[in-house]
């Protein structure tokens, strides 16, 4: 999925997307909306980690352009890939877990959480434009001059072909062909771009982000540890002699948001997804495991792995976004989202 990603971002894609957002923008509110939809769809689409690391800098130099402070569109980029990335099982690293865990299809679970995803998506656009409704009154400029775009149109069309093969066969798969299913797609976007555009297969593997992967494998090390100390084991007998089954949605909606801000979002889920097997693996638990753990991500900027790497590329690029800024949108919208997503599984799920 990073390397699908990186074929788009040789092409110029997340480039030319910036640029008509920001080109057909009336003001700052307008701007963060459109950034927020569009960045909430590329990551329900591929891996949200991979669209945080590309778009951020696109965000930087565009606020730059446009004379704003490009803050508020950092944190609202952070907020919109996590939500984004609800709708389907690899909008991001916990769901694609838990598909593959829990067996649900993948267009069983994106007829359920796509329209979470959107009234999540709108509660999100409202609480953060409250939030920064000081920084965004700043207006835009009246002139603005279209952002240089390096386009190669044979290039992208190859690579949004592979990405929408991608997502269909997705759609018509079970989940424990996800992983081939990426592979493959990755594999046509390695070894045919290159004949394209001007790229390499080097070039397009170098674009990838081991670090996250590395991460992810030291992940399911301590998940290992987890459960031959005893530690998982112990958690699931708490949690059916307290609550047992689908009754205690409510309580693992709670431990799943504070486990995710604690710990982050993705060892939070390898540790309850022992839970949620333990008591019978309702697809509402799934579900509800499955926002919780995502949403719960946009508390703070070490609730999920993406807020991390946009902190990070935003300092690269010479921004700081502390926690205090963070936290100003995130925690409200963490806290809205939560219980109109768990409300919202409740009508669209049989316990």
């Amino acid at each position: 999925m990073m390397i699908l990603v990186s074929g788009l971002e040789v092409c110029g894609f997340f480039d030319l997307v910036a640029a008509r957002v920001a080109l057909r923008s009336r003001d700052q509110a307008s701007l963060l909306a459109g950034l927020m939809v569009v960045t909430a769809v590329l990551s329900a689409l591929v891996l949200n980690d991979t669209i945080a690391l590309l778009v951020t800098p696109v965000v930087v130099r565009s606020a730059r352009a446009l004379r704003v402070n490009p803050v508020p569109h950092l944190v609202a980029l952070a907020i919109a890939v996590n939500v984004g990335s609800l709708a389907t099982e690899v909008g991001n690293p916990q769901n694609a877990y838990i598909a593959i865990r829990s067996g649900i299809p993948f267009l069983d679970f994106a007829l359920v959480m796509a329209p979470v995803m959107a009234a999540c998506l709108v509660v999100s656009i409202l609480v953060v434009r409250r939030a920064f409704r000081k920084e965004l009154a700043a207006p835009l400029p009246a002139q603005r001059d279209p952002p240089a775009v390096r386009l190669h149109r044979r290039g992208l069309a190859l690579t949004l072909g592979v990405v929408l093969a991608t997502v269909a066969a997705f759609f018509l798969s079970r989940p424990a062909s996800l992983p081939f299913i990426a592979l493959a797609g990755g594999a046509v976007v390695l070894f045919f771009l290159p004949l394209a555009a001007p790229t390499t297969p080097r070039a397009l593997i170098a674009k990838v982000d081991w670090g996250i992967i590395l991460f992810f494998t030291g992940l399911f090390i301590v998940l290992g540890g987890v459960r031959a100390s005893g530690l998982s084991a112990a958690i699931q007998d708490g949690f059916t002699s307290l609550f047992g089954g689908a009754g205690g949605l409510p309580w693992l909606t709670g431990l799943s948001a504070l486990l995710s801000n604690a710990i982050s979002n993705v060892p939070a889920v390898l540790l309850l997804s022992e839970v949620v097997e333990g008591t019978g693996g309702s697809r509402l638990l799934w579900f509800a495991l499955a926002s919780s753990s995502t949403l719960a991500g946009n508390a703070t900027i070490l609730g999920a792995a993406a807020n991390v790497i946009v902190v990070q590329a935003a300092s690269k690029e010479g921004v700081e976004v502390s926690m205090r800024d963070f936290v100003r949108a995130g925690l409200p919208v963490t806290v809205v989202t939560l219980v109109l997503s768990t409300a919202l599984l409740v009508l669209l799920v049989p316990a």
